[in-house]
């Protein structure tokens, strides 16, 4: 991982993840609120040669915010509030203090989207894909924008990466789901991918259940993946089916034979074996 230029500005600290946080995060000590929610530095999975962005950990949700586009946009707001001697303020940048936020694009659609500029919102969305394409709510909103000006091939694209996206950036896209089963016609690039291949056995319906099947339906994507060579979808699909996974159940979980370490260790040897880089986050020794 690329520690950016300002990291000695923070106290870096490891923690162990067991589907939540996502691995490719390290938190910080600076601005945690002692309630469990905590700033951190976070990868984009593919992006592990670039600086991170800074993501913040809403634990009673299970939420993970992309807050800033990086480590110098945070600094720079934790300035300004000591500047101003207000506290830390847990509000997210504006678009016109953070261009690249995720978290400031996808607002920002939001409220072009109420004056109905479906435009400017493609833009913003477009950002914070290009930033964080994991970013889930992100996908599953630029989906329902490119179907409403009639791009079926670029709504097929971020539908299904919404669809392999975790869970924890931007909630479960059933309804997105559902739609791409419905459609019979997909890019070129695509007609292998296996989550196209096996779109209608794909309904995102999770827990409250003894048996679901869509478990193995992920599964043999991820493997399907991982021969094709492709292993930035294989490794964010490994994470999404980590989140839902750790959602269930201790008893559904053994009948899945889920062990939590045993899948995170396989996500490491996939990153670091076969993708080439790691997605554990290792600290300088002076930080260590």
């Amino acid at each position: 991982m690329k520690l950016p230029a300002e990291y000695k500005s923070i106290s870096l600290y490891t923690i162990e993840t067991c589907g939540y946080p996502p691995l490719g995060f390290c938190p910080f000590w600076e601005h945690e609120y002692g309630n469990g929610d905590l700033f951190g530095l976070y990868w984009p999975i593919g992006f592990e040669d670039r600086d991170p962005i800074v993501a913040e950990i809403a634990h009673d949700s299970w939420a993970f915010l992309p807050s800033f586009s990086s480590l110098e946009r945070f600094l720079a707001a934790v300035q300004l509030d000591e500047e101003d001697d207000d506290e830390w303020v847990d509000t997210p940048p504006t678009l016109e203090f953070d261009p690249l936020s995720p978290l400031a694009c996808l607002q920002a659609a939001r409220s072009h989207l109420k004056s109905q500029n479906v435009g400017a919102a493609v833009e913003c969305l477009e950002t914070a894909a290009r930033v964080l394409p994991e970013y889930t709510e992100a996908q599953a909103l630029l989906c329902s924008q490119y179907r409403r000006l009639n791009r079926h091939d670029d709504a097929v694209r971020a539908a299904i990466q919404a669809i392999i996206s975790p869970p924890s950036l931007g909630g479960v896209p059933s309804d997105i789901a559902q739609w791409l089963a419905r459609q019979s016609a997909c890019p070129a690039e695509l007609e292998t991918d296996p989550i196209w291949i096996s779109r209608k056995q794909l309904t995102l319906n999770f827990g409250g259940v003894k048996e679901n099947a869509e478990y193995a339906v992920l599964r043999s994507a991820i493997d399907a993946y991982l021969q094709q060579s492709a292993f930035i979808p294989a490794m964010t699909l490994m994470q999404t089916f980590a989140e839902y996974m750790t959602g269930e159940t201790i008893s559904f979980k053994e009948r899945q034979g889920f062990d939590g370490e045993e899948y995170v260790a396989w996500q490491l040897d996939v990153a670091a074996t076969q993708y080439g880089k790691s997605r554990l986050v290792e600290l300088p020794e002076e930080l260590a």
